[in-house]
């Protein structure tokens, strides 16, 4: 049998993305208060988006206005999630909203 080679930036980040993904699932389940709960799930969405930016849409390699380009709106969307972030977690979600 051949000795196993190390393995890839791919596999570590599908496995690190299966991980969050698994750990949001189970932070959901776990009934922790709603405020808890939301922090921890969109902690674990922001760091996927940013393994899927880095890895599989090449930000790695790119430039720095490529990077710029993506950076100040990612900078300003968080700013609007930590603002709101209290009405989200405060305020039940309407009946006619869920799914």
């Amino acid at each position: 049998m051949a000795p196993r080679s190390k393995p890839s930036a791919h596999e570590i980040t599908f496995s690190l993305l299966i991980v969050l993904v698994l750990g949001s699932v189970g932070a959901s389940l776990m009934h922790l208060p709603s405020s808890t709960n939301n922090t921890i799930v969109l902690a674990a969405a922001f760091l996927m988006a940013g393994l899927v930016a880095s890895q599989y849409m090449g930000l790695k390699v790119e430039g720095w206005v490529v990077r710029l380009t993506v950076a100040v709106p990612a900078v300003l969307f968080i700013i609007l999630v930590v603002l709101l972030l209290p009405d989200i977690a405060h305020f039940p979600i309407p009946s006619f909203l869920r799914f």
